[in-house]
């Protein structure tokens, strides 16, 4: 191709020249080698947030995960592996709150994993004691034995399952792995509906009464009659009952409704067991977590802002102080009671002033016992039993 013309090298120069224009001021340019290094040892404060907290959007959580991986911040220094004296050092149990039946308390600096590890060992592998077999001789009510049967099996049994052994399907039921109770009520013809309550199972120490089907009447008249039990001694007579007998944990749960004339006559004999097994077996009502709520105010909220701000939030999280000279101010007085329903920061711009945070390794956590036994002896051996757990798995590895 030849020379451009003259009217067209003008043409680019004026180009040029709008383009300088356009771009300017100019940007100054920095060789990377002059950018400031990345400080070492320690993450940056939105590094930080981010794998600490979960933040709770308007629209739904984000940063939910954990980073696992060791190396995810190796190249600022910062070693993200587990370590056991750090665990040692930052993991703590606080106890909130504790009655009867029901334990809070607090887990802090432990892993989701290890929290959950808990609350399942508490719902399904925590021993109890409870009815598996019913002998019915009578039941003219108007629930199905199966029924019967079932309602017994779900009625917590105040005893410690410590003390006795599991039963497998060949062993003998003797006083060490087998409770027998006995229940017998009438209605009287022409009498009123009758309610037949949990506290109408009484204990048999000695075992067995019902006399076994196949043990002939004929036979040796002067031995003992055989039963559905071999009690070598009565319970009540060992240490660990004397100090009261065995009863079902409530009196007043209702078996069941008789009318005139039906009658139900009984045992029902309770054995160790897990939860994994069957849910009567069960020793929490519920076992369950959440994270720590953290609510963050992100600039000062004062007077009409306030008041909006404190009807917003259905659990009151939020309340008013006054800072003099006629003026108020919201404060987060309840932080632990929020529920993450994001009343607070769903209305526009509200985001801007409010944070709605979840702290990763501080658990709440809460144990309702269904009363067999005390919810701190639960949480307990829930300890114990991960702790066979983790040596069983460390002696395979060894």
């Amino acid at each position: 191709m030849g020379s451009p013309t003259e009217s067209e090298s003008m043409d680019t120069e004026s180009i040029s020249t709008q383009g300088e224009s356009i771009d300017s001021p100019k940007i100054a340019k920095i060789s990377v080698w002059d950018l400031p290094d990345v400080p070492q040892g320690k993450l940056p404060p939105h590094l930080e947030l981010q794998r600490t907290r979960v933040m709770c959007d308007f629209l739904a959580p984000t940063n939910t995960q954990n980073i696992q991986y060791s190396g995810a911040y190796a190249s600022m220094g910062v070693d993200n592996s587990v370590q056991f004296e750090q665990f040692r050092n930052n993991f703590k149990v606080e106890v909130v709150r504790l009655d009867d039946d029901e334990l809070e308390f607090d887990m802090i600096g432990i892993d989701p994993s290890l929290a959950n590890a808990f609350r399942r060992i508490l719902i399904a592998e925590v021993p109890t004691v409870a009815i598996e077999k019913v002998l019915i001789a009578n039941n003219t009510s108007i629930i199905q034995d199966e029924v019967l049967a079932h309602r017994l099996g779900l009625i917590p049994i105040k005893v410690d399952p410590r003390l006795f052994e599991y039963m497998s399907e060949n062993d003998v039921p003797n006083e060490k792995n087998t409770i027998v109770f006995k229940l017998h009520a009438h209605c009287e013809k022409g009498g009123d509906r009758l309610r037949v309550l949990s506290s109408e199972l009484k204990w048999l120490p000695n075992g067995s009464e019902f006399i076994l089907g196949t043990e002939s009447q004929a036979s040796n008249s002067s031995a003992k009659p055989k039963t559905y039990t071999s009690f070598s001694c009565s319970q009540d007579s060992l240490p660990e009952f004397s100090n009261g007998p065995i009863a079902p944990r409530d009196a007043d749960i209702i078996i069941a409704k008789l009318g005139p004339g039906q009658e139900i006559e009984l045992e029902a004999h309770a054995v160790k067991g897990m939860g994994k097994t069957h849910a009567k077996w069960s020793p929490v009502a519920t076992a369950w977590y959440r994270m720590l709520p953290e609510v963050v105010l992100l600039r000062d909220i004062e007077d009409d802002e306030a008041e909006e701000l404190v009807k917003k939030c259905p659990v009151k999280v939020f309340d008013i102080e006054d800072i003099g000279k006629g003026k108020k101010r919201a404060t987060v007085a309840r932080p632990r009671a929020c529920t993450l329903c994001r009343e607070c920061i769903r209305e526009e711009g509200w985001d801007k002033n409010v944070a709605v945070r979840r702290v990763k390794d501080h658990f709440i956590f809460t144990i309702e016992s269904t009363g067999a036994l005390p919810p701190e002896v639960l949480f307990t051996e829930a300890v114990k039993i991960l702790e066979e757990k983790c040596e069983r798995v460390i002696t395979e590895l060894s």
